[in-house]
């Protein structure tokens, strides 16, 4: 079940989606109409008025279509469609798309006609406008896949060129860590704990983009999260996103047991503070985070492991970060960590 933080996020990016078809598709109505101009000239001004509505109606339509599919039916969670292989995606997309521009401009053709206009058969009016439709729906396809693959809000960093060159943020860091991994993979086999791993790893990812953190990367059994310090997001978030996932893990331990035999728990490890952030790579392009903070937490993640009895672990710098109401952080004392001169103070969150 989606949580209710995340289904507004998906709910407000459709929302945005209908947005700008409407938009785009008024631009579109109108000039078209103008261009075309299928009436007498008297009545161009009152065609315009009428191509502009149609023009709106058939962007909400294919907008709304398009946007919920992809939203609700590929993207979301466990989708069995983003399961599919990627050229029978391709192919249901295409056939899908195809037949909400095609049934959209029918629709609109018929609830506002203008005198003159040809219809909705095989003509250069339709062509154009399910040319048009079918781009702007490419465009937005092509975005939501680089969104995946960048993750949420990388994407547009880059566009912006947030990054292009390095600056100095404060973040607040989760590593998310799969308890017993050596020991799963051993017992179930190395493509069943692949299976296991993605399938841990897109549980983890709901209640981390619910509470607005952003997937830096995988490595190995490890998730790595950050929460920009900037007064934008609640940082508080990152512990609730952690309590979240285990609760989620809890709820799923009945399906993890059938599938696969485990049930997988994590160990999250929290910290804050500065890092240096920005593109790097020719050929491969990413944002990276370098700087002590990252080395910290990476030191703390594997005292962590000496302390088993706690799943959740969290240093001073990320509990100044306010934990949310519920959560509660238990001093555990002062720790050494390798390599560096200071000694750590590390807290126990539940």
């Amino acid at each position: 079940m989606t949580s209710p933080n995340l289904l507004r996020r998906y709910q407000k990016t459709l929302a945005y989606v209908l947005a700008v078809s409407a938009v785009a598709g008024a631009i579109y109505g109108g000039v078209l109409t103008y261009i075309l101009a299928y009436g007498e000239p008297h009545e161009l001004l009152e065609d315009i008025v009428r191509g502009t509505l149609r023009g709106i109606f058939t962007g909400l339509m294919i907008g709304g279509l398009i946007g919920w599919f992809d939203i609700f039916l590929v993207n979301t969670g466990r989708a069995r469609l983003r399961s599919l292989p990627f050229l029978w995606l391709v192919l249901i997309k295409g056939a899908y798309y195809t037949a909400a521009i095609l049934g959209s401009v029918w629709l609109g053709g018929q609830l506002f006609r203008i005198d003159g206009d040809p219809g909705t058969g095989f003509n250069r009016t339709t062509i154009i406008t399910v040319a048009f439709a079918l781009l702007f729906s490419t465009v937005f396809s092509f975005v939501m896949e680089m969104s995946l693959l960048l993750g949420p809000g990388v994407l547009g960093n880059m566009l912006r060129g947030r990054y292009h060159h390095p600056r100095r943020e404060n973040r607040l860091f989760v590593f998310f860590d799969m308890r017993g991994s050596t020991a799963i993979a051993e017992r179930i086999g190395d493509l069943a704990f692949h299976r296991l791993l993605n399938r841990f790893f897109s549980d983890l990812t709901e209640p981390v983009l619910s509470w607005r953190g952003v997937i830096h990367k995988y490595v190995g059994d490890e998730m790595i999260v950050t929460w920009p310090l900037d007064g934008r997001r609640d940082a508080s978030g990152g512990f609730a996103a952690v309590a979240e996932a285990h609760a989620r893990l809890d709820s799923l331990r009945d399906d993890y047991l059938r599938d696969f035999g485990v049930a997988p728990q994590f160990r999250a490890v929290l910290h804050a503070g500065e890092v240096v952030t920005g593109e790097m790579g020719e050929v491969k392009r990413e944002i990276v985070l370098l700087g002590d903070t990252i080395n910290t937490t990476a030191r703390i993640e594997q005292l962590a492991k000496s302390l088993p009895e706690h799943a959740t672990i969290a240093s001073a710098e990320a509990v100044a970060a306010v934990p949310p109401p519920g959560v509660a952080a238990t001093p555990l004392g002062q720790f050494s960590l390798p390599g560096k001169s200071a000694a750590i103070t590390l807290f126990a969150v539940s």
